[in-house]
């Protein structure tokens, strides 16, 4: 008996290997892409040889906008500093020392990708996991479909130019977002409602999603609400024990969200006005719903949708055992409805739909798991063929952007020899005229011994004024595109 278990569990470690090996190897050809963008602002907070948390006087992580004569200018990311945090120390684990200025371009490149890009996985291990378990535990039907129809799904999804694009992103989203929200909906995905520990894995759950931007603990005090209404009308035993859960959750995101609000006032409430002056300039445009983001952002609303039919059928017994699922799914959701609706493109990479793009798999594999025994295989054969047009698409779109040698990520579609042309055009306006250049921290991670400051000139000419008067009529342009 043990040698048998002892050979099921082999067989799903070196399974979820090979899993994570074919996942990753997607991400290889594009994790050399030039940095470009807002990019060079987080590759800072986790190769900068000193962190910028120990050079604020608040001790908290900061944006590195500019450094001249030397000294860096730091500033606030305008958001909740909590996420920040996570990334800085987190991030810098994984990240090699004293890489600035002694690397060259391209081994730069992928040490300034690779510590998000593990943060990524990390909060996608829930998920594998969780695929893993659903492919191979014991089933009556012997249908292929019900086995390799999770496997399909997780595989789709994470291989999508979305969640190609966001793991290898030096960004929030599908780093932090991606490790806090997957780690949020495993707990609720995992376990029934009447074991010992699920309302402290509701805790934890809430805990989590608090600790991150605003728009996800909006989201899921929302979805929280919405299930605690859900339960309240349907006809069940176990409601008691649901509210229970769900009164946890409620708490576990209060008290993160108040943690997040004491550390740092101010940047929790600058997060509103980001948040305000996004949607006063774009919301309402449905940017993400118009056909040439379709390749990165479908798979995320083909997610809600499948999800969505999955519960309808099962909302009654799942409501009695598994209702966090329910939960997982309407934060997902929400997050997903929330964007969508702020119309904002950004950098032109959608990656604020990376969270839900895990989340959302994981409610489909549970489900999966818990309901197998009821999935008839037409239907399994019917999820394993969508999901492999689904592949097919993948495909075409990341070859396509590999042979055009555009960006995948920041500024998607830019060709990438143009990006690196602006870095260096702009170095070299600062080496030769020794001058305080007005360009991005991606350009000084790559050039870090430049003068340089990311702002508007009237702001650049009145900073300088004030911090460098030596420096005030040495401010240049970069040539405008």
């Amino acid at each position: 008996m043990w040698g048998a278990s002892n050979r099921s569990f082999c067989f799903k470690l070196a399974l979820a290997a090979a899993f994570v090996v074919l996942i990753a190897a997607v991400r290889l050809p594009f994790i050399t892409n030039i940095l470009a963008g807002e990019e060079g602002d987080f590759v800072a907070l986790v190769l900068n040889d000193v962190p910028t948390s120990a050079l604020d006087p608040d001790h908290l992580p900061r944006e590195i906008s500019g450094s001249v004569d030397g000294k860096l200018i730091l500033s606030t990311f305008h958001r909740t500093v909590m996420p920040y945090i996570i990334l800085e120390r987190l991030g810098r684990l994984f990240a090699p020392h004293h890489a600035l200025g002694r690397m060259p371009p391209e081994k730069l490149t992928v040490a300034g990708r690779m510590p998000f890009a593990i943060i990524f996985f990390l909060g996608t291990a829930g998920l594998i996991a969780l695929t893993i378990q659903a492919a191979t535990s014991a089933t009556k039907s012997s249908s292929a479909a019900i086995a390799i129809a999770p496997l399909a799904v997780t595989f789709w999804s994470l291989t999508s130019p979305l969640a190609v694009g966001a793991s290898i992103q030096p960004q929030l989203d599908g780093s932090a977002g991606v490790l806090l929200l997957g780690i949020a909906a495993t707990l609720l995905a995992v376990g029934d409602i009447g074991r010992s520990g699920a309302r402290w894995r509701f805790l934890t759950a809430g805990v989590l999603a608090g600790l991150g931007k605003h728009e996800w603990a909006m989201a899921f005090a929302a979805a929280a609400a919405l299930g605690v209404a859900t339960i309240a009308l349907a006809p069940i035993l176990a409601r008691r024990a649901a509210n229970l859960a769900f009164a946890a959750f409620f708490i576990g995101l209060a008290l993160a969200v108040a943690l997040s609000y004491a550390i740092s006032p101010e940047d929790y409430r600058q997060g509103f006005q980001v948040m305000a002056n996004f949607y006063s300039e774009t919301g309402g445009q449905l940017w993400a719903l118009e056909p040439a983001q379709w390749p990165l952002t479908l798979p995320v609303m083909a997610l809600v949708v499948a999800d969505g039919i999955f519960l309808l059928f099962v909302l009654r017994p799942l409501l009695r055992t598994a209702p966090g699922l329910l939960l997982a799914y309407l934060g997902a959701t929400g997050i997903t409805i929330g964007y969508t609706v702020s119309g904002w493109h950004g950098d032109n990479f959608p990656r604020y739909f990376a969270p839900p793009l895990v989340m959302l798999p994981i409610v489909f594999v549970a489900l999966w798991l818990r309901f197998k025994e009821s999935i008839s295989p037409p239907i399994g054969w019917s999820v394993v063929i969508a999901a492999t047009l689904g592949l097919g698409a993948n495909y075409a779109f990341l070859a396509e952007s590999y042979a055009g040698k555009v960006s995948l990520t920041e500024l998607r579609g830019t060709p990438l020899a143009q990006l690196a042309q602006d870095v260096e055009t702009a170095a070299k306006i600062a080496h030769d005229t020794n001058g305080v250049v007005i360009t991005e921290t991606t350009t000084w991670i790559y050039h870090p011994g430049i003068n340089y400051i990311w702002a508007t000139k009237a702001y650049a000419e009145r900073y300088l004024a004030a911090h460098f008067p030596a420096f005030k009529d040495r401010l240049v342009l970069p040539p405008q595109p």
